[in-house]
């Protein structure tokens, strides 16, 4: 099993073309990055606004998605764009299942897990106020429901934050420590303390750390 994420930026008409084609680049940048932290991931950026990610370690299919989120919310408080863009940042569907055919340099990603993600992606864009699918091929209903309102409760949690508050969040998820954040963001530590504990940081890292150590591969046969 292996996981895809395929995700879009929220009201991304909202953005002035040279505003997007700057969200675009960052975007590429970051996605390049974890391909260096996770084996065997890769992206791409499909049809101006969408991101179609390919996550062979399924377990962190879940980090790979608020972190984008995170950065998505981060970059658009510098652009003159719609509230939604600023709140949501993206809209995002995981899926989990097999997959036929993956391959970077042919730009392919073929098979059910992508499917599943892409499929539920469009639901969820003709869809109010829905911003978030998640989908595990062979599981009981129950527990994909079960699933999808906890990844759901996670993104709208991100939703509350503001840039501040994700940008310390989404260092923290990389790892840094509040020291090394409150250099990078040129505030003192107990700033970097304060809108991490306003952030709810404890409970987002344990949610996600809980979430990776699910044997999808058991539950589903």
């Amino acid at each position: 099993m292996i996981a895809t994420i395929s995700a879009d930026i929220v009201r991304s008409t909202s953005l002035q073309t040279e505003e997007l084609i700057d969200l675009r680049n960052k975007l590429r940048d970051l996605l390049e990055d974890f391909e260096k932290d996770y084996p065997g991931f890769w992206a791409r950026i499909v049809r101006g606004d969408s991101i179609e990610c390919y996550v062979p370690e399924y377990w962190y299919v879940l980090r790979i998605a608020i972190l984008i989120k995170l950065f998505v919310k981060i970059q658009a408080v510098g652009y003159d764009c719609h509230e939604m863009l600023q709140k949501h940042g993206i809209r995002f569907s995981i899926g989990i299942a097999d997959i036929n055919y993956a391959d970077k340099t042919e730009d392919i990603i073929n098979g059910p897990a992508i499917y599943l993600s892409g499929r539920n992606l469009d639901e969820i864009s003709r869809r109010d106020n829905i911003y978030v699918a998640f989908e595990i091929d062979n599981a009981p209903n129950s527990f994909s429901d079960l699933l999808e309102s906890y990844v759901a409760l996670l993104s709208n949690l991100v939703d509350t934050y503001s840039a501040k508050q994700a940008e310390v969040v989404f260092f923290k998820m990389l790892g840094f420590k509040e020291v090394e954040i409150s250099k990078r963001l040129g505030i003192y530590q107990s700033s970097v303390n304060m809108r991490s504990t306003s952030a709810q940081w404890g409970l987002l890292n344990t949610a996600i750390k809980d979430f990776e150590k699910i044997e999808f591969r058991n539950i589903c046969g």
